[in-house]
């Protein structure tokens, strides 16, 4: 793993900011996780962008100039925060445990492997030259 994937990675924001950014991956996440037998286990954005598009629908049956606006502003969130999160991906400290197991699997790590620091020790090694402090 380079340096700059690794220090986005370890990167630990205020506890507000993390806040936030929980409530914006929790959109795109099925509400009920590991339950597959429940019918409407959608991510809570399908649900949002359901009522957008009834909304844009009830509004054009009433012959509304402006009734796709609600639609095109949800599509347009859903498009800033697929972008936003290909800059700025979740960090390991706001990761949950069963995040930290997928990201391990899609990245092929061991199961016990955590991201280390950059700054190594004395002997470590970034980018492949050996350096040291002495």
């Amino acid at each position: 793993m380079d340096p700059k994937k690794k220090k986005r990675l370890l990167k630990i924001h205020p506890p507000l900011y993390k806040k936030i950014r929980r409530i914006l991956v929790n959109l795109f996440r099925p509400i009920s996780r590991g339950r597959n037998h429940i019918l409407l286990n959608q991510h809570p954005i399908a649900y949002i962008m359901l009522i957008l598009s009834i909304w844009m629908f009830i509004g054009v049956s009433q012959n509304n100039e402006l009734a796709g606006i609600p639609f095109i502003i949800g599509w347009a969130f859903v498009a800033l925060c697929f972008i936003y999160f290909k800059y700025f991906p979740q960090t390991w400290d706001e990761m949950y445990e069963y995040e930290k197991i997928a990201w391990r699997r899609l990245h092929k790590k061991p199961i016990n492997w955590k991201p280390q620091n950059i700054n190594f020790g004395s002997e470590g090694r970034i980018s492949g030259k050996k350096h040291s402090t002495k």
